[in-house]
This record gives C-alpha cells, sequence and structure tokens, in this order.
C-alpha cells in the first residue's frame, strides 16, 4: 500500500515541478525520489518534453479500461470471475493508473499548448467575486455592482476589490465591552453559486467565503463571545482576544476558538460538517455529540449520527483558498457538488453508478472546468456534453 501511495506524492511533486509550483523543500524532495528511482527519473524527463506529451495524448484518447483490464486477466491466465457484480471497480484500478500519469501530463499540456477540445466544446469559466449585503434596515447591496461607503452603528462599512471591510470608529473602538451578551445589529452577506467573497470583521477577523455560501454576522461585536452564523463554506483567520472567543454556529453546532486558522464547510443541504483546523485550536461542540478538540491536521465530521475525529491532507480541505481543489480518492459525485457550486451548473449523469467512480488529481480554482472533465475522459471511464449551465456525463465504456 505503500508504494501505491508513493505513486500519488510522486506524480504530485512533478506535476508541481514541471509547472513551476514546487517550493524549495518540495524540489528537494523530488530530487531525493529521483535519485532512489531511476525508473521515475526516465518518466520524468519524458514528461519534460512536450513532443513526447503530444504523442502520448494521441495515444490516449483511444485508451479503453476495459481493454486494459481484459488484457491483465489474459496476462495472468485468468477469466472475469462470474461472482463480480461490479465490473467497473476493476476499471476504476486501471483508470486511476492511467490518471496519475494523465493528470500530471495534461496539466503540463495545457500549461503550454492549451486545453483540448476548447474549439468543439463550450468552457463553463470559474466563478467570480460577487455577494449581496443585506443591512440592519432590509436593504440589500449588491457589491460588485455598487459601491458600499456606509457608516452602521458607528462601524464605517466599505467595499472594495472584492473584500467587504468593517471598522469600528475611534468612539466605537473603545467603548467597554459588556460582560453578558447583549442584542447587536447584524448584517447578512449571502455569496451566490458562482461567486466568492471576503469580509473583515469589525475585530480584525478575515473570512473568506466560497460560492453557495452566507455568513450572518454583527456590524460590530458585543458581549462575552464574538459570534458568526455560517451556512456553506468558509475559511477563517481570527485574531486572538482570550477573553472573547470566537464562535461559528452551524446548523449541527458550533466551533469556539480564540485565534486561529480554520475551515468550516456546512452546507444546509449536506448532512455533514466538517471543520479542519489549520493551526492554532477549536472545539466543535453540538448535543448530540458533545464536544470535540482539535489540533492542527485534525478534523471534526459531524453528522446527525455522531462525530468522527481524523487526520487530514490540509490542501485537500482548504486548498480552494489558495486557488487550487485537490481531490485524493474522492467520488466523481463528490468532486461535482463541488464544481456545481463554484462553477454554476448542473450536473447529470447517465447511470447513477458513475457518481461513484473516485479520482485523484487536482484543478486549479480560476480554471474553466473543462480542464478537470478533459482529463477523467481521457481516463476512458466516461465522457461528456456540455449544454448551456449542464453538465451530461456519459459511460465511456461500451460493454
Amino acid at each position: 500500500m505503500k508504494k501505491f501511495e508513493n505513486v500519488y506524492q510522486d506524480a504530485a511533486l512533478m506535476k508541481k515541478a514541471l509547472l513551476g509550483e514546487a517550493n524549495e523543500s518540495e524540489q528537494q524532495e523530488l530530487e531525493k525520489r529521483l535519485a532512489e528511482c531511476p525508473d521515475l527519473q526516465k518518466v520524468y524527463k519524458q514528461l519534460q518534453n512536450g513532443e513526447t506529451l503530444r504523442v502520448a495524448f494521441g495515444e490516449c484518447e483511444n485508451y479503453s479500461s476495459k481493454k486494459a483490464y481484459e488484457s491483465f486477466l489474459q496476462r495472468i491466465g485468468q477469466t472475469e470471475p462470474e461472482v463480480i457484480k461490479k465490473p467497473r471497480a476493476f476499471r476504476i484500478w486501471w483508470s486511476v493508473a492511467a490518471a496519475v500519469v494523465l493528470v500530471i501530463g495534461l496539466s503540463f499540456y495545457m500549461s503550454n499548448y492549451g486545453s483540448i477540445e476548447e474549439e468543439s466544446r463550450p468552457l463553463i469559466q470559474p466563478g467570480v467575486q460577487q455577494a449581496q449585503l443585506t443591512l440592519p434596515d432590509g436593504s440589500i447591496i449588491d457589491v460588485r455592482k455598487k459601491e458600499v461607503n456606509v457608516m452602521v452603528d458607528g462601524v464605517q462599512v466599505k467595499y472594495k476589490e472584492g473584500v467587504l471591510s468593517y471598522k469600528p470608529t475611534v468612539t466605537t473602538q473603545h467603548e467597554e465591552k459588556s460582560v453578558v451578551e447583549k442584542p447587536v445589529i447584524s448584517n447578512e452577506l449571502v455569496i451566490p453559486r458562482g461567486g466568492e467573497n471576503t469580509v473583515v470583521l469589525a475585530d480584525g477577523t478575515t473570512v473568506y467565503l466560497n460560492a453557495g455560501s452566507k455568513l450572518t454576522y454583527p456590524v460590530r461585536f458585543a458581549g462575552k463571545r464574538r459570534i458568526v452564523a455560517l451556512e456553506g463554506e468558509a475559511y477563517f483567520e481570527v485574531v486572538q482576544d482570550e477573553s472573547h472567543p470566537f464562535v461559528v454556529q452551524t446548523h449541527l453546532g458550533e466551533v469556539m476558538v480564540l485565534g486561529t486558522a480554520f475551515n468550516v464547510n456546512a452546507y444546509t443541504d449536506a448532512s455533514v460538517c466538517y471543520t479542519t483546523l489549520v493551526h492554532g485550536k477549536v472545539q466543535f461542540s453540538a448535543p448530540n455529540v458533545g464536544t470535540v478538540t482539535l489540533q492542527p491536521g485534525e478534523q471534526a465530521v459531524v453528522s446527525a449520527n455522531g462525530t468522527e475525529k481524523r487526520t487530514v491532507d490540509l490542501d485537500e480541505y482548504t486548498g480552494w483558498v489558495n486557488g487550487v481543489y485537490n481531490f485524493k480518492n474522492r467520488s466523481l459525485g463528490e468532486i461535482m457538488e463541488t464544481f456545481e457550486r463554484w462553477y454554476d451548473i448542473q450536473v447529470y449523469y447517465e447511470t447513477p453508478d458513475l457518481r461513484d467512480i473516485t479520482y485523484s488529481g487536482s484543478l486549479k480554482r480560476y480554471r474553466a472546468v473543462n480542464s478537470f472533465l478533459d482529463a477523467l475522459e481521457l481516463t476512458g471511464d466516461l465522457t461528456y456534453k456540455i449544454s448551456g449551465r449542464k453538465v451530461l456525463i456519459y459511460d465511456g465504456v461500451k460493454e
């Protein structure tokens, strides 16, 4: 299993190096791996050759995972067992093996030669900075279309270049906070599908909001706790204030912190809430699960049935903030749910089992979704069509 996992690690390192995205430690790790493995050196040299990649992509267009599996059975002298009712699971194994090289090659190829089939398929572009701000008096402002510069409850509210900010005046900054929580004037920031935005709260906390999310928060904080309510996904960089803990309320419970960076994924149309800690310390609490304390690199997975604490790859859950979606052994259905919000699309499947195919790979957040779909299509598992804002996914294997 360790050897199989290293394939993905090597693939990720080579991809970063080829695209000029590897940092110093990653470059050193790649050089170490290349020195240890002559076969890996050969693959790396081939991937550096643009002409080699062009030829490889021509061959990949005719790739069939079914034929590959049948060839594999012939080589080991077996026929397909009759008891196997889901041959797709075996196709997936071959598809993942092919995708390791294809994801690296495709990323490098597109960076140098452009996207495959751009001329024949309409491109679905990524989301943009947009949001609707609801003020305490009920008025709604489209922050992308209208300048925001208002005074609300002694706080200057401004919007500029994708960031909505709240800056207390001198008077409100020095106002003593009461020892008990009291009613506050709240704003509501709604991010539509196909959108994103950033808000700097009155205490200096920065919140990056993902598509299809809503944040309700006070214009200025008062009382013992700094409380906000989230529906959707957001990344928080909380300003430390030990005497006034920061609290994020969700439909499944609340996250309490003193000063830290973490990601919360709590869409109300999902039955699970994910809280992922980058640094600092947080606690997730809910009536049915009690309290879960997280350390950096840990994630709390909470549902109506209970909670699970696990160690995760942070890039997989927070990479979107830095402009990259990372997926490791994730089902196509789960991946496309993320893209439905960000690209404001609807995805339909020829058969339900297509949703269950698992993939590993990455996509730059601000690139057309076609890049990702093209890479999947080259594995032989599926093909796709685009009609307006609809993506239709078909079985790519002809039985």
